[in-house]
Protein backbone atom coordinates (compact mmCIF):
# COMPACT_ATOMS: atom_id res chain seq x y z
CA UNK A 1 0.00 0.00 0.00
CA UNK A 2 1.07 3.37 -1.54
CA UNK A 3 1.71 6.00 1.65
CA UNK A 4 1.62 9.93 1.38
CA UNK A 5 5.11 11.82 2.42
CA UNK A 6 3.66 14.51 4.57
CA UNK A 7 6.86 16.57 3.91
CA UNK A 8 4.95 16.90 0.56
CA UNK A 9 1.63 16.83 0.91
CA UNK A 10 -0.42 19.55 -0.14
CA UNK A 11 -2.43 20.82 2.92
CA UNK A 12 -6.64 21.76 2.44
CA UNK A 13 -9.17 22.85 4.60
CA UNK A 14 -10.67 19.13 3.99
CA UNK A 15 -7.58 17.40 5.15
CA UNK A 16 -7.10 20.05 7.67
CA UNK A 17 -10.84 19.32 9.27
CA UNK A 18 -10.69 15.90 9.05
CA UNK A 19 -7.77 15.60 11.73
CA UNK A 20 -9.57 18.45 13.94
CA UNK A 21 -12.60 15.57 14.02
CA UNK A 22 -10.26 12.34 14.17
CA UNK A 23 -6.48 11.91 13.42
CA UNK A 24 -7.20 8.29 12.60
CA UNK A 25 -9.81 9.24 9.96
CA UNK A 26 -6.94 11.60 8.36
CA UNK A 27 -4.62 8.41 8.27
CA UNK A 28 -7.02 6.57 6.44
CA UNK A 29 -7.97 9.05 4.13
CA UNK A 30 -4.65 11.18 3.32
CA UNK A 31 -1.52 9.00 3.91
CA UNK A 32 -3.08 5.38 3.56
CA UNK A 33 -4.98 6.76 0.61
CA UNK A 34 -8.24 4.62 1.74
CA UNK A 35 -11.26 5.20 -0.41
CA UNK A 36 -14.65 4.36 1.05
CA UNK A 37 -17.54 5.69 -0.10
CA UNK A 38 -20.51 6.43 2.69
CA UNK A 39 -23.52 3.89 2.82
CA UNK A 40 -25.62 6.89 2.41
CA UNK A 41 -27.67 7.80 -1.04
CA UNK A 42 -28.95 11.05 -0.17
CA UNK A 43 -25.46 11.90 1.04
CA UNK A 44 -24.45 11.29 -2.65
CA UNK A 45 -27.59 12.82 -4.35
CA UNK A 46 -27.06 15.86 -2.06
CA UNK A 47 -23.32 15.78 -3.28
CA UNK A 48 -24.15 15.30 -7.05
CA UNK A 49 -26.54 18.60 -6.62
CA UNK A 50 -24.17 20.57 -5.16
CA UNK A 51 -21.78 20.23 -8.25
CA UNK A 52 -24.25 20.76 -11.04
CA UNK A 53 -25.17 24.01 -9.30
CA UNK A 54 -21.73 24.88 -8.83
CA UNK A 55 -21.12 23.95 -12.68
CA UNK A 56 -24.06 26.49 -13.63
CA UNK A 57 -22.36 29.01 -11.22
CA UNK A 58 -19.44 29.06 -12.86
CA UNK A 59 -20.85 29.00 -16.35
CA UNK A 60 -23.17 32.23 -15.62
CA UNK A 61 -19.74 33.83 -13.85
CA UNK A 62 -17.41 33.11 -16.98
CA UNK A 63 -20.17 34.60 -19.02
CA UNK A 64 -20.80 30.81 -21.19
CA UNK A 65 -24.80 30.28 -21.65
CA UNK A 66 -26.02 28.46 -19.00
CA UNK A 67 -27.97 26.15 -20.87
CA UNK A 68 -30.93 24.12 -20.84
CA UNK A 69 -32.35 24.02 -17.26
CA UNK A 70 -35.29 21.47 -18.30
CA UNK A 71 -33.24 18.50 -16.46
CA UNK A 72 -33.72 19.92 -13.25
CA UNK A 73 -37.09 18.75 -12.50
CA UNK A 74 -37.75 20.35 -9.54
CA UNK A 75 -37.38 23.57 -10.66
CA UNK A 76 -34.53 24.63 -7.77
CA UNK A 77 -31.90 25.42 -10.29
CA UNK A 78 -33.39 28.07 -11.72
CA UNK A 79 -34.84 29.47 -8.90
CA UNK A 80 -30.87 30.04 -7.65
CA UNK A 81 -29.20 31.27 -10.11
CA UNK A 82 -31.89 34.18 -10.59
CA UNK A 83 -31.26 34.75 -6.85
CA UNK A 84 -27.50 34.80 -6.93
CA UNK A 85 -27.71 36.77 -10.24
CA UNK A 86 -29.71 39.30 -8.10
CA UNK A 87 -27.24 39.37 -5.02
CA UNK A 88 -24.13 38.84 -7.05
CA UNK A 89 -24.57 42.04 -10.10
CA UNK A 90 -21.63 41.72 -12.78
CA UNK A 91 -20.42 44.98 -12.90
CA UNK A 92 -17.53 46.14 -15.80
CA UNK A 93 -14.90 47.07 -13.06
CA UNK A 94 -15.03 44.13 -11.45
CA UNK A 95 -12.95 40.81 -11.64
CA UNK A 96 -14.95 37.76 -11.16
CA UNK A 97 -12.95 34.70 -10.91
CA UNK A 98 -15.09 31.43 -10.48
CA UNK A 99 -14.19 28.11 -9.81
CA UNK A 100 -10.08 29.87 -8.52
CA UNK A 101 -7.60 27.73 -7.37
CA UNK A 102 -5.21 29.31 -5.49
CA UNK A 103 -1.55 27.56 -3.47
CA UNK A 104 1.19 28.61 -1.36
CA UNK A 105 4.21 27.11 -0.23
CA UNK A 106 5.56 28.84 3.07
CA UNK A 107 9.10 27.74 4.04
CA UNK A 108 7.65 24.34 2.54
CA UNK A 109 4.31 23.69 3.90
CA UNK A 110 2.02 23.78 1.55
CA UNK A 111 -1.68 24.54 1.56
CA UNK A 112 -4.29 24.84 -1.52
CA UNK A 113 -7.61 26.23 -2.07
CA UNK A 114 -10.29 26.30 -4.19
CA UNK A 115 -13.25 29.11 -4.79
CA UNK A 116 -16.44 29.36 -6.06
CA UNK A 117 -15.70 32.67 -6.50
CA UNK A 118 -13.40 35.41 -5.69
CA UNK A 119 -14.34 39.04 -6.94
CA UNK A 120 -11.92 41.60 -6.80
CA UNK A 121 -12.60 45.40 -7.22
CA UNK A 122 -11.63 48.95 -5.78
CA UNK A 123 -14.07 50.56 -3.35
CA UNK A 124 -13.48 53.63 -1.45
CA UNK A 125 -9.43 53.45 -1.82
CA UNK A 126 -9.49 50.25 -0.58
CA UNK A 127 -8.36 46.91 -2.88
CA UNK A 128 -11.66 44.57 -2.06
CA UNK A 129 -11.26 40.82 -2.03
CA UNK A 130 -14.67 39.44 -1.85
CA UNK A 131 -15.23 34.92 -1.35
CA UNK A 132 -18.51 33.89 -2.42
CA UNK A 133 -19.30 30.25 -1.34
CA UNK A 134 -22.64 28.28 -2.54
CA UNK A 135 -24.51 26.16 -0.21
CA UNK A 136 -26.61 23.91 -1.17
CA UNK A 137 -27.01 22.07 2.41
CA UNK A 138 -30.67 22.06 3.83
CA UNK A 139 -29.98 23.23 7.12
CA UNK A 140 -29.48 27.24 7.63
CA UNK A 141 -26.10 28.29 8.01
CA UNK A 142 -25.47 30.85 10.92
CA UNK A 143 -22.77 33.94 11.31
CA UNK A 144 -21.69 31.45 14.34
CA UNK A 145 -21.54 28.68 12.40
CA UNK A 146 -19.51 30.44 9.99
CA UNK A 147 -16.99 31.65 11.57
CA UNK A 148 -15.82 28.73 13.51
CA UNK A 149 -15.39 26.59 10.33
CA UNK A 150 -12.20 25.20 8.66
CA UNK A 151 -13.28 26.38 5.61
CA UNK A 152 -13.62 29.90 6.72
CA UNK A 153 -9.97 29.67 8.45
CA UNK A 154 -8.28 28.69 5.45
CA UNK A 155 -9.85 30.19 2.36
CA UNK A 156 -9.80 33.92 3.95
CA UNK A 157 -5.91 32.97 5.08
CA UNK A 158 -5.23 32.24 1.74
CA UNK A 159 -6.96 35.23 0.30
CA UNK A 160 -4.75 36.90 2.31
CA UNK A 161 -1.37 35.20 1.22
CA UNK A 162 -1.80 34.24 -2.34
CA UNK A 163 -4.68 36.28 -3.67
CA UNK A 164 -2.88 39.04 -2.94
CA UNK A 165 0.52 38.07 -4.02
CA UNK A 166 -1.26 36.78 -7.21
CA UNK A 167 -3.05 40.27 -8.07
CA UNK A 168 -0.46 42.82 -6.76
CA UNK A 169 -2.88 43.41 -3.78
CA UNK A 170 -1.37 45.70 -1.05
CA UNK A 171 -1.80 43.30 1.85
CA UNK A 172 -1.89 46.90 4.03
CA UNK A 173 -4.31 48.37 2.49
CA UNK A 174 -7.05 45.48 1.69
CA UNK A 175 -10.43 44.26 2.87
CA UNK A 176 -12.04 40.92 2.54
CA UNK A 177 -14.92 39.10 2.95
CA UNK A 178 -16.36 35.96 2.90
CA UNK A 179 -19.63 35.29 2.30
CA UNK A 180 -21.63 32.09 2.04
CA UNK A 181 -24.59 32.28 0.46
CA UNK A 182 -27.81 29.51 0.59
CA UNK A 183 -29.76 30.38 -2.25
CA UNK A 184 -32.87 28.08 -0.98
CA UNK A 185 -33.04 31.08 1.20
CA UNK A 186 -33.78 34.55 -0.27
CA UNK A 187 -32.33 36.43 2.41
CA UNK A 188 -28.61 38.23 2.27
CA UNK A 189 -25.54 36.03 2.88
CA UNK A 190 -23.92 35.49 6.09
CA UNK A 191 -20.48 37.70 5.76
CA UNK A 192 -17.55 37.59 7.36
CA UNK A 193 -15.01 39.81 7.61
CA UNK A 194 -11.27 39.68 7.96
CA UNK A 195 -9.48 42.03 10.57
CA UNK A 196 -5.99 41.54 11.70
CA UNK A 197 -6.78 39.96 14.75
CA UNK A 198 -8.32 37.25 12.81
CA UNK A 199 -5.16 36.80 10.32
CA UNK A 200 -2.76 36.23 12.91
CA UNK A 201 -5.43 33.57 14.91
CA UNK A 202 -5.55 31.73 11.53
CA UNK A 203 -2.12 31.67 10.74
CA UNK A 204 -1.60 30.13 14.59
CA UNK A 205 -4.54 27.79 14.02
CA UNK A 206 -3.55 26.31 10.47
CA UNK A 207 0.06 25.68 10.87
CA UNK A 208 -0.46 24.63 14.47
CA UNK A 209 -3.06 21.88 13.19
CA UNK A 210 -0.11 21.07 10.43
CA UNK A 211 2.41 20.75 13.26
CA UNK A 212 0.48 18.34 14.90
CA UNK A 213 -0.14 16.40 12.01
CA UNK A 214 3.26 15.96 11.13
CA UNK A 215 4.01 14.64 14.77
CA UNK A 216 1.13 12.56 15.04
CA UNK A 217 0.30 9.12 15.80
CA UNK A 218 -2.97 9.55 15.00
CA UNK A 219 -4.96 8.10 17.55
CA UNK A 220 -8.81 9.10 17.74
CA UNK A 221 -9.45 12.12 20.71
CA UNK A 222 -12.69 10.93 20.47
CA UNK A 223 -15.44 8.69 18.94
CA UNK A 224 -18.83 11.06 18.96
CA UNK A 225 -18.39 10.75 15.01
CA UNK A 226 -17.64 7.09 14.54
CA UNK A 227 -20.98 5.96 13.82
CA UNK A 228 -21.50 8.20 10.99
CA UNK A 229 -17.68 7.71 9.93
CA UNK A 230 -16.93 5.88 6.32
CA UNK A 231 -14.14 3.95 7.86
CA UNK A 232 -16.13 2.33 11.04
CA UNK A 233 -15.96 -1.08 9.07
CA UNK A 234 -12.23 -1.10 9.15
CA UNK A 235 -11.39 1.00 12.53
CA UNK A 236 -9.98 -1.35 15.68
CA UNK A 237 -10.79 1.67 17.48
CA UNK A 238 -14.72 1.43 16.31
CA UNK A 239 -14.54 -2.04 18.13
CA UNK A 240 -13.77 -4.26 14.70
CA UNK A 241 -11.07 -5.88 15.19
CA UNK A 242 -11.44 -8.11 12.22
CA UNK A 243 -10.16 -5.67 9.22
CA UNK A 244 -11.27 -7.38 5.62
CA UNK A 245 -9.30 -5.15 3.31
CA UNK A 246 -11.51 -6.41 0.36
CA UNK A 247 -13.99 -3.70 1.50
CA UNK A 248 -11.76 -0.39 0.39
CA UNK A 249 -9.57 0.16 -2.78
CA UNK A 250 -7.04 2.68 -3.06
CA UNK A 251 -7.45 6.29 -4.86
CA UNK A 252 -6.29 6.15 -8.48
CA UNK A 253 -6.74 2.20 -8.73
Amino acid sequence: MKQVDLKRFVFSQNSLNTFRICPKKFRYKYIDRIGWEKDDKEYYDSMEMGRDFHLICERYFRNIPIGNLDFDKSGKFSKWIERIKNIVSIEDEKKYLPEYGVFINIEGVRINAKYDLVVIYTEDGKECIDIWDWKTENRKITYKDASMRMQTTVYMYMAYEAVTQIHGIDKNNVRIRMMYYQPDYSDQPVRIEYTDEKISEDRKRIYGIIENIETSDFIPINKNGCKWCEFSRICDECGVEDLDFDYYQEDGE
